[in-house]
């Protein structure tokens, strides 16, 4: 009883601090989180549980769902240096080396990818192919071969499937797979990550890194650990440490812009990161703050997303050397177009919007797009508003072009029929029978006569077509 008033006072628990780590509250410090991790009854990605209520003292507020899901098992693999590593492995003169792959060094263009011995000269990808050969005049350089890459891919995801259904293509030489669900096959989810690693260098040749965490942007820092050709595991209770000394340039999604905005406020690290209120990121960065404050605390809820309509797909090349002639131009617009239809093709994908890119000699980049109301795929459709949009685009300019693209995107799996249009299916029964017909006999078997030109510029493989100037994505 209250001595003043004589009213009864209840004895309501005092609130736990919250814990710094996990998304069940954002507020608290590292010795917080450890303190509940000492409490946890069942740990899931970053959640730490509060300990269990008795009768006398109920919870102030019922437990978010999230607090009782169970730790998943996300694994990343990464083929370590892949055109470079299908190169040497095909060619072992070259074990050893530095090899860039994506054109010769007089050429114009990028390197699509390096050898770990050529990074030791500070060349990366992406890097212009001049620049890579000042600073590694010694390397080898080659064009490369999609179709084969490609085909090293395949191997790559058959094994990967054959481990669970839970597999995310990333990129061609990514993925991610997630073993929760297949708990009842493993005994050991550690022992089965480290096999599949072992299978996939045992049938490709191909060395992988391999990188686990309880969520996927935590298993994709876990692979960057582990490289190359290595194996990291982050243990329950263990994010906290091994996030602390990460440079803020690994998190996913902070680039160079954001690195200088970050290391005006003195944070270098993913650990100094925590010391910045979500508020505050959120007002500098927008929504993208808020993942930043979540991924540097190894909060991802995003799902393995197993099957899903690409965002966009493109082609474009850049020319030996810079071209004006118009007949020429647009045969490599043409090229492209049919390149990409049948890319969507492939992807059982429909594109309402179109959109063309053409690169000055000044290195001007202009582009050009239309939203049609009605998607389409085929090349006839494709190219000839890739025309339309082109040619004033190149009429307005009196410099010659270095590169040209064309681009789909805003992609969708069905195709809507216009309710008072004429309504024919010949364009894609066409499209159809041209892709029978490479499939057998190669891409350059069939081509059309304003494709024909480029025989003017480029060597032609019956198989692949044209080697332009990137030759290694060529696709």
């Amino acid at each position: 009883m209250n001595a003043r008033s004589g009213a009864a006072v209840s004895r309501l628990p005092r609130a736990a601090p919250a814990p710094a780590f996990g998304p069940a509250r954002f507020d608290g410090t590292p010795a917080a989180a450890r303190a509940a991790a000492e409490r946890a009854v069942r740990p899931a990605p970053f959640l730490r549980l509060p300990p269990p209520a008795d009768e006398a003292h109920p919870p102030l507020r019922p437990l978010p769902a999230a607090f009782f899901a169970s730790r998943r098992f996300i694994v990343h693999v990464d083929i370590d240096a892949f055109f470079a590593s299908v190169e040497v492995l095909l060619n072992p003169a070259l074990r050893g080396q530095p090899v860039v792959v994506g054109g010769l060094p007089h050429e114009r263009g990028v390197a699509s990818t390096c050898s770990y011995e050529a990074r030791r000269y500070g060349v990366h990808s992406g890097m212009a192919l001049r620049t890579a050969f000042k600073l590694c005049p010694q390397a080898v350089f080659v064009r490369g071969n999609y179709r084969l890459y490609q085909s090293f891919s395949e191997r790559f995801f058959r094994i990967l499937r054959q481990a669970t259904p839970d597999v995310e293509e990333t990129s061609i030489d990514e993925a991610y797979l997630d073993l929760t669900r297949c708990c009842h096959l493993y005994p050991s989810f550690s022992r089965t990550a480290r096999d599949l690693q072992a299978r996939i260098e045992g049938a490709t040749g191909l060395k992988v890194s391999v990188g686990v965490g309880p969520t996927k942007v935590l298993a994709k820092l876990a692979t960057g650990r582990a490289k190359p050709a290595g194996y990291f595991e982050i243990p329950p209770g263990g994010e906290e440490e091994f996030l602390r000394g990460l440079p803020i340039d690994s998190l996913p999604g902070i680039g160079p812009k954001t690195q200088v905005l970050l290391r005006m406020l003195a944070v270098r690290t993913i650990g100094d990161l925590w010391g910045l209120p979500r508020g505050s990121l959120h007002s500098i960065f927008g929504l993208g703050g808020d993942d930043i404050y979540l991924h540097s605390r190894g909060v991802d809820i995003r799902p393995i997303v197993t099957a899903t309509v690409p965002k966009s797909v493109s082609r474009e090349t850049t020319f030996l050397e810079d071209l004006w002639e118009e007949r020429l131009l647009l045969a490599h617009l043409a090229y492209l177009c049919d390149r990409l239809t049948l890319a969507l093709r492939q992807n059982r994908c429909y594109a309402h919007v179109i959109e063309v890119k053409a690169r000055t000699s000044d290195f001007r980049t202009e582009v050009r797009r239309r939203l049609l109301l009605t998607p389409c795929r085929e090349m006839g459709d494709v190219f000839r508003i890739a025309e339309e949009l082109f040619l004033p685009l190149l009429r307005g300019t009196r410099l010659a072009l270095r590169l040209v693209g064309v681009k789909a995107s805003d992609l969708v799996r069905g195709k809507t029929l216009p309710l008072f249009e004429r309504v024919s299916d010949k364009g894609e029964r066409l499209g159809a029978a041209l892709d029978e017909v490479r499939d057998k006999y190669g891409f350059g078997s069939v081509l059309t006569v304003r494709e024909k030109m480029l025989d003017e510029i480029y060597p032609s493989d019956p198989d692949r077509g044209f080697i332009l100037k990137t030759a290694s994505l060529t696709r």
